[in-house]
């Protein structure tokens, strides 16, 4: 779970500084990715993403696209500097980064916490079996792995679907990683 979290920090360095770089070990367990159609969306999200790590917070500009061919996260820093695109398509992921990077970005982590966060709970519930569980209960999502707590989801109370305004936060207590998200635009890809 450390390394995912000195991933995610590692992020966020860059977005802060453009060079800084942390140590990597092995990543965790990833839960299971859904191919881009069972979201049942077909969304373009502005999003401002703060990851909150040991008390600090750090701020990155995300572009996600949804739709039922692919799914699509490029990051920013605040000043528009590109960090990295991730695409899942056709059953794989292929994903670029900055050469400021130096080390790879979970890119398969990253698109396992937009579903686990946008998909609807029955595509969920319908992929995620043993050793995995999901589950919802009025506006939070839980994910465990092997009966342990990995992951909470908390939506805003005016939470219905990825628009504007909307907020939510996902939780790795483990891991000590807050990432909050906020809408800041949303564009209706199926009316175009």
């Amino acid at each position: 779970m450390a390394s995912i979290r000195g991933v995610l920090l590692a992020l966020a360095m860059i977005a802060l500084t453009g060079c800084q770089m942390l140590s990597v070990r092995s990543s965790p367990p990833v839960p299971p990715l859904l191919e881009p159609a069972s979201g049942g969306m077909a969304v373009q999200l502005n999003q401002r993403l703060t990851l909150i790590v040991d008390g600090l917070r750090h701020h990155i500009i995300s572009v996600v696209s949804i739709t039922p061919e692919q799914t699509r996260m490029t990051g920013f820093t605040l000043t528009g500097q590109r960090l990295l695109d991730i695409v899942h398509e056709n059953g794989k992921i292929s994903a670029w980064q900055s050469e400021q990077v130096a080390r790879d970005m979970p890119a398969r982590w990253l698109l396992a916490q937009l579903q686990l966060a946008y998909w609807p709970e029955a595509a969920l519930q319908e992929a995620y079996g043993s050793p995995w569980k999901v589950s919802q209960i009025g506006p939070q999502r839980a994910l465990h792995l092997e009966g342990e707590l990995e992951v909470v989801i908390s939506y805003s109370a005016k939470f219905h679907a990825p628009e504007t305004g909307a907020e939510l936060t996902i939780n790795h207590p483990r891991m000590g990683l807050v990432m909050a998200i906020k809408t800041l635009k949303m564009k209706d890809l199926a009316a175009q």
